[in-house]
């Protein structure tokens, strides 16, 4: 089973927050970057954005999506016990997240339609292939924020099953308390007393 498609979308986008950043910084015009640093509050001003509308709206977007993902995460209630008796890392395939980075510094810029709607394709392209590959949850920021992801042997309700854990500590054997999100296993790493 794998994430909806509206929350699959919603962790996608703010993975890519970082990428929002790179694009607004390459849109500051160059004047900006030409006046130096700003050491006193009286003589400082705002950056000169080139494209302000499309700049902003992808920080916003994918800043919003990031910050709903980590609040979802952390109001997850988890509360059933799962008793993992095996686990292993499962490689981070950060090449298809690590793409669009590169694409940015070939020539993506938000004054050319073309570029930015060919971004966006290939963005849309790069969502439904890890969708359908069910690896969403696969996500470089998650990994920078403590999260990785683990496959498990684990005792559920007297079934063993092999389970995708998405966890903040390496799951040794032992009852941890989860919640099941869409086929997938979350764990704050608390072990159950």
């Amino acid at each position: 089973m794998q994430f909806r498609l509206a929350p699959a979308l919603l962790v996608f986008l703010g993975s890519y927050f970082p990428l929002a950043v790179i694009l607004a910084l390459q849109d500051i015009n160059p004047d900006t970057w030409q006046s130096g640093l700003c050491l006193s509050l009286r003589n400082c001003s705002l950056p000169r954005v080139s494209h302000p509308y499309l700049s902003l709206f992808g920080l916003l977007l994918t800043l919003s999506c990031l910050l709903l993902t980590i609040y979802v995460l952390n109001s997850l209630r988890c509360k059933y016990p799962v008793e993992i008796q095996a686990s292993k890392p499962i490689p981070n395939e950060l090449i298809s997240y690590s793409f669009p980075y590169i694409v940015s510094f070939i020539g993506v810029d938000y004054g050319s339609t073309g570029k930015v709607a060919g971004l966006a394709v290939f963005l849309l392209w790069l969502f439904l292939i890890t969708y359908r590959a069910g690896q969403i949850i696969m996500n470089p920021i998650l990994l920078v924020l403590g999260w990785n992801l683990y496959e498990a042997e684990a005792q559920i309700n007297g079934h063993k099953r092999v389970i995708r854990l998405l966890s903040r500590v390496d799951p040794t054997p032992g009852v941890y308390l989860c919640q099941a999100v869409q086929g997938n296993y979350i764990s704050m790493g608390v072990r159950q007393a």
